[in-house]
């Protein structure tokens, strides 16, 4: 498990790298490599992100008939659902993907967030239904898998299929690696430039924030891959059109 603390580490701190300054989040675990609270909007919105993913997990595991109180990586507790932690390990960053495109479209504001009595953020009921909805978006998202188009979401009620089927002998073999995300590189030389040459005043008037530019710039002007919300990149590639 020291492995698996120091690849966390690793993998949050270049998460945080993609997460603007405003929102105040250093990491998802401390320097001693355990999770830290909810105090900042980010955890917080990871947090109820993986709650929902556990109900998905749960939905899939009473779905094809296994014990969610039964894991292999997880404690065994009478009071915890080991199998559906299992389970949400090879889909966690699906709910990372989720509060990234809420980041960057700026989805939640502070009104969205309630300050609790010992200092824990938590979502008001505005808040979680955005993040609802970014995460649902997520899940049905299309993939590719044994020759058909499937969402997320049917992923996992498979894998759980899968699984049972191993363990009650039907399948031989077990692959939670496929199928594979595969992110669509749209951070072409034309976008790239368009970002760069275009004024925050005219940014402006297609109804984004200068934050959001200031972002992206940096973003543009890096030699590393960077992903684009759907709508920003159609306005976009419609510049100088």
């Amino acid at each position: 498990m020291g492995v698996d603390g120091g690849l966390a580490w690793k993998y949050w701190n270049e998460f945080s790298k993609a997460v603007p300054e405003e929102y105040g989040f250093c990491s998802r675990i401390d320097q001693y490599r355990r999770p830290v609270g909810s105090g900042d909007m980010v955890n917080t919105m990871l947090n109820y992100g993986y709650s929902l993913l556990e109900s998905e997990c749960l939905r899939a595991i009473n779905s094809v008939g296994l014990g969610a109180h039964v894991g292999f990586l997880h404690e065994m507790n009478p009071s915890k659902n080991s199998l559906a932690y299992d389970l949400q390990e090879p889909f966690r960053f699906l709910v990372d993907l989720a509060v990234i495109n809420l980041l960057e479209n700026k989805t939640l504001e502070n009104k969205d967030f309630i300050r609790t009595e010992n200092y824990n953020l938590r979502l008001k009921p505005t808040g979680a239904k955005k993040v609802v909805n970014e995460f649902s978006n997520v899940l049905n998202k299309k993939v590719s898998y044994e020759g058909k188009q499937t969402t997320w979401g049917t992923i996992i009620l498979l894998k759980a299929r899968e699984l049972a089927h191993y363990l009650t002998g039907k399948k031989e073999k077990l692959d939670f690696v496929k199928p594979e995300y595969e992110i669509e590189r749209i951070d072409s030389y034309d976008i790239r430039q368009k970002i760069l040459n275009i004024s925050y005043a005219d940014w402006k008037k297609l109804g984004f924030s200068k934050g959001t530019l200031h972002y992206m710039k940096q973003n543009a002007m890096d030699d590393k891959p960077f992903t684009l919300n759907a709508h920003v990149r159609e306005r976009l590639e419609n510049l100088g059109q």
